[in-house]
């Protein structure tokens, strides 16, 4: 199976994802190539301003990873793995938008196939070979440490193809958790949006779903918050510190990956973070 990875606009930008990705990707003996000249999904312009427009960015990361015979794209981006599953679902079935995608890609000479799978790198580390080393690489289990899995409102929708775990109750990340040593509480939010790029101009609205989010978190006796999502992510960090309440630190499921594999703060970016988790990790 060849993969490349789509990295996506934000994950330079964000609290130690890449970071931590990179570390962990080194203990597992694993990493991608980057899909060649990659461009933005178009998730913040998403399909409401200009349908073409947002079929034609993604598409083209596709028919580059179609170009290089690649199975999987990989990306670490909830709105990346939203927008390329809709945007291939959408010209699997409409063909005449399919024509128009065509004729504007084939002004860099690129072919539309459609052929390669979109997964996050969440699914990569649970494919069984993959996982064998995850679990066997584990040096300092997460005993005592209670997590909530937030996935997110894109992870697992829409429902297409490519998607392999349940729309409302998905259970992947609890599961790698679990095998990190982590005790995994019963989040009620797990799904719940927090707003997305709508914080921008409808921050409000936004701050009152985050609240809800980590309302749940902390009356389930969660120590952190652990997402999938730089978006999800950065909105959960900066809403929680506008709001009163005691804030959840928020952590990326690979900055725990990288800390149950011993591997220390820096290498795993844990300065960034917002809401310091200090506290939390020291019950490990």
């Amino acid at each position: 199976m060849k993969a490349l990875f789509y990295p996506g606009c934000t994950l330079k930008t964000s609290a130690g994802y890449e970071e931590s990705i990179n570390a962990v990707n080194r203990v597992l003996e694993v990493g991608w190539p980057e899909v060649d000249d990659w461009n933005c999904c178009g998730a913040t312009a998403y399909f409401s301003l200009d349908e073409l427009v947002s079929l034609v960015l993604p598409a083209r990361n596709i028919a580059k990873a179609d170009r290089a015979e690649a199975d999987w794209v990989v990306t670490p981006c909830n709105a990346c793995y939203a927008t390329l599953r809709k945007a291939k679902e959408i010209l699997a079935e409409e063909l005449d938008k399919r024509e128009k995608v065509k004729i504007a890609l084939s002004e860099e000479s690129l072919s539309y196939r459609g052929r390669v799978k979109i997964k996050h790198i969440l699914d990569y580390y649970l494919l069984p070979d993959v996982f064998e080393r995850v679990k066997s690489s584990v040096v300092k289990p997460l005993s005592g440490l209670s997590v909530a899995c937030y996935y997110g409102c894109q992870y697992t929708r829409p429902v297409t193809p490519d998607v392999d775990d349940s729309a409302e109750n998905p259970t992947k990340m609890d599961l790698l958790m679990k095998a990190l040593g982590a005790d995994v509480v019963d989040f009620t939010a797990k799904t719940y949006c927090c707003g997305a790029a709508q914080m921008v101009t409808h921050e409000e609205a936004c701050l009152r779903l985050v609240g809800r989010i980590a309302a749940d978190a902390r009356n389930k006796g969660a120590d952190v918050i652990v997402t999938l999502c730089p978006l999800c992510h950065f909105n959960l960090e900066l809403g929680e510190s506008k709001l009163d309440a005691e804030p959840v630190p928020v952590m990326f499921f690979t900055q725990l990956m990288g800390l149950a594999f011993g591997l220390s703060a820096k290498e795993l970016g844990l300065k960034k973070l917002l809401i310091p988790a200090d506290r939390a990790l020291a019950k490990i």
